[in-house]
């Protein structure tokens, strides 16, 4: 079956069809295969043994240091880009450069410009050179040296290799040579190269760091200087000692003013409401005056109140026990009048001394105020002094800070130039290899072997899946959805390049003979219903071997019957060639263009038996021909002298004779030749027929490589080297 196979409902994939299709090319493939597998091998053979040399280096994670100091020019080694950094550095053109001159790579054999250049870079060159001339560009020597560098810079990358060891401090460098010395040698080398680079170039940033570190150190000396002699010259204009202390007197000051301050205002507003009051009151008796709250409070008011209450109390116990005119009584209400007599005495010199604690509360607080105003301006003086003066000594901190660590840095750095602290070191030297690395000839040739085979094989899947033609029974019947009649066997030309048209009777063509007579049985057997004596034999296009099935099926017929071979195709007629009838011949054109009768027309095959009516001339209207109402008569006359009538028409594709001719045809043969005619061409062919109505019995496989073991089972359709060698007829 076809790869692009027949898949069932269940699109189950078939195996066998993939088998098939590789035995059909099975040469095919083995020819590919072993070709391109020697080919492989007689390259491999001729390739020179490469070694392959190591060397390992160890990258240090912290600086050695001879001082404790952070170093500002070395890089952070913690973080996974430094190592990645050292890496590429490793394979640097500078790194590489160095090794290159000092190993001497450019005298070696291999880095020669001639050495092992494949005969394309030979062509490439050569056409490069020889348009460069004729564009009179002539490289300068400086240009060619500078393509020489550029050439063995690539050949020296091409062969080192720079790996990290997982989880390790360790990169192994290595390098691959024809020469297992020189491997060894460039791997060595390229490690010290690293190592002492590597050292120059933290020595030179190291004294370009002190450099700048003393050119920086003097800005700085300066810088203090200035600082120091801006803030001594403010001391003395100012007449400056000790301007903290200063500052905080005054502030003290102010702070004392401000509390008497308030306490005399809060006496002063005290005063005024007690004035206030006794101004409202200024017609009130004592009585009335000692009733307000601020005279009632007042000590010796207070305390008069007190004696007064006394004296009363006295007098009214007095009283009780004796008479108005008793001298106790008498002496009771003097001391009572007397009591009361200093009382009011009392308020009016406590009105007359509140009205004095006002006048002396108002000056009090205005000198206060005086004072505290003239207090505040002296501190914001000493305040701009202080802020100005702290600004200068500020500036001198930073200065004498800044410069004692600039200091230090410089004397730490200076130091660390005379010390020898490596970043990497060599762990391994790198041996001379004993064994080559490449090529390894064996896996080159079996991956050969493999890869090709793999390949031939995609390629003939691809080949097969792209060829869309009928090759099997399943495909025919499956498609078309039409019987298959029979397999044609494929017979080889004559030296005229046609195949002899006598070949059902050749011996050594039985095999054919017996196909031939499958298909008149199974078409005959197909129709044993119904009366069927017009055959109709076509296909889609030309060369797909209808005429010869017409011929053979008529010579089969003949056998048995009375057969009419009627060539109806009369746009490219053939049999009359073929049967070697002459080109004046009459033929069916001239019968139904009435110029020959039926009996001129028939020319009997002796050999056969078969009564044969060529095409005739070739007329300018064939289809109108066929289709005339002479042509149907021409059948109804023919039906009664025949027992079978075998029309052999022109193809169904390129124009409708046979679609016309299959409408008068009690059956029609539809011929699609094997491995050649695409399905859409088949099915558009059947597509007419179908949509004229004629009668398809089935179609006929022709052009078969029956000797061609391509894995479809033709010989499964019919045994024609068992059954075909014991008939005989």
């Amino acid at each position: 079956m076809s790869v692009k196979g027949n898949m069932s409902s269940e699109e189950v994939i078939d195996l066998r069809a993939y088998w098939q299709v590789l035995l059909k090319y099975k040469y095919r493939i083995f020819g590919f295969v072993f070709f391109i597998t020697l080919s492989v091998a007689v390259v491999v053979s001729g390739m020179k043994p490469v070694y392959r040399a190591t060397a390992s280096i160890m990258l240090k994670t912290e600086q050695d240091k001879a001082v404790s100091i952070d170093d500002v020019y070395t890089l952070d080694t913690s973080r996974k880009e430094y190592f990645l950094t050292q890496h590429e550095i490793l394979r640097s053109n500078r790194i590489a450069d160095a090794v290159i001159e000092r190993a001497g790579l450019a005298t070696q054999p291999e880095y020669q410009a001639n050495a092992n250049v494949s005969p394309i870079s030979q062509v490439k060159s050569f056409m490069t050179g020889l348009l460069s001339q004729s564009a009179n560009q002539v490289p300068s020597q400086e240009k060619a040296q500078r393509i020489e560098n550029n050439r063995l810079l690539k050949a020296f990358k091409k062969n080192l290799g720079v790996s990290p060891v997982p989880k390790t401090l360790l990169v192994r460098i290595s390098y691959d040579s024809y020469d297992p010395v020189l491997a060894a040698q460039v791997a060595n080398t390229l490690g010290e190269v690293y190592i002492e680079q590597q050292f120059d170039a933290k020595l030179s940033i190291t004294r370009k760091a002190v450099g700048w570190l003393g050119d920086r150190l003097e800005q700085l000396r300066n810088q203090l200087s200035s600082s120091e002699r801006k803030l001594q010259s403010f001391r003395q204009e100012q007449g400056l000692i000790d301007i903290e202390g200063i500052s905080s007197i005054v502030a003290k000051e102010i702070e004392d003013l401000s509390e008497n301050y308030r306490d005399a205002r809060q006496r002063r507003v005290q005063a005024e409401s007690i004035d206030i009051l006794l101004n409202g009151s200024i017609n009130a008796d004592s009585a009335e005056l000692s009733s307000l709250t601020e005279v009632s409070n007042h000590p010796v008011i207070r305390e008069i109140k007190r004696e007064e209450i006394d004296a009363e109390k006295k007098v009214s116990e007095l009283s009780k026990r004796y008479g108005p005119k008793h001298p106790k009584l008498i002496s009771a209400n003097a001391e009572l009048t007397a009591v009361q007599r200093n009382l009011k005495g009392q308020i009016n010199k406590l009105v007359k001394g509140i009205e004095k604690e006002l006048v002396a509360a108002k000056e009090s607080e205005t000198k206060l105020l005086a004072q505290l105003n003239q207090a505040k301006q002296e501190y914001q003086q000493v305040s701009a002094k202080e802020a100005e003066y702290l600004a200068l000594k500020r500036e001198v901190q930073s200065n004498r800070n800044l410069y004692n660590t600039f200091l230090a840095r410089f004397k730490e750095t200076d130091i660390t130039t005379g010390y020898d602290s490596q970043q990497a070191r060599i762990i391994d030297m790198a041996k001379v290899p004993i064994m080559p690395v490449k090529p390894n000839k064996p896996l080159l040739v079996l991956i050969t072997l493999i890869a090709s085979t793999l390949f031939a094989v995609i390629v003939v899947f691809i080949f097969d899946a792209l060829n869309d033609s009928f090759r099997t029974v399943a495909e025919i019947e499956e498609r078309l959805k039409l019987k298959l009649m029979g397999l044609v066997p494929l017979i080889k030309k004559n030296k005229q390049g046609s195949i002899p048209v006598r070949s059902f009777y050749a011996q050594e063509n039985r095999n054919f003979a017996e196909s031939i007579r499958t298909m008149r049985t199974g078409l005959l057997l197909s129709n044993s219903d119904r009366e069927c004596k017009v055959f109709t034999v076509t296909s889609s296009i030309p060369e797909e071997g209808k005429t010869t099935t017409s011929i053979n099926l008529a010579f089969s017929m003949a056998q048995m019957e009375r057969v009419l071979l009627v060539e109806t195709d009369l746009r490219r007629p053939n049999v009359g060639k073929l049967f070697d009838l002459p080109p004046y011949q009459l033929g069916l054109s001239n019968l139904l263009t009435g110029a020959a009768c039926f009996e001129e027309c028939v020319v009997k095959d002796k050999e056969s038996g078969v009564d044969i009516i060529c095409a005739g001339a070739v007329p300018s209207n064939p289809l109108e021909l066929l289709s005339s109402d002479k042509f149907k008569q021409f059948l109804t006359d023919a039906k009664q002298k025949y027992d079978r009538i075998v029309l052999d028409t022109a193809p169904a594709n390129p124009v409708s004779d046979a679609a016309v001719i299959a409408t008068l045809s009690d059956s029609v043969i539809y011929v699609v030749r094997a491995n050649s005619t695409r399905h859409a061409t088949v099915q558009q062919g059947l597509g007419k027929l179908i949509e004229v109505g004629a009668r398809l019995d089935g179609v006929v496989l022709a052009q078969v490589d029956v000797n061609k073991k391509d894995g479809y089972g033709y010989q499964g359709y019919y045994d024609y080297y068992g059954y075909a060698e014991k008939s005989a007829i």
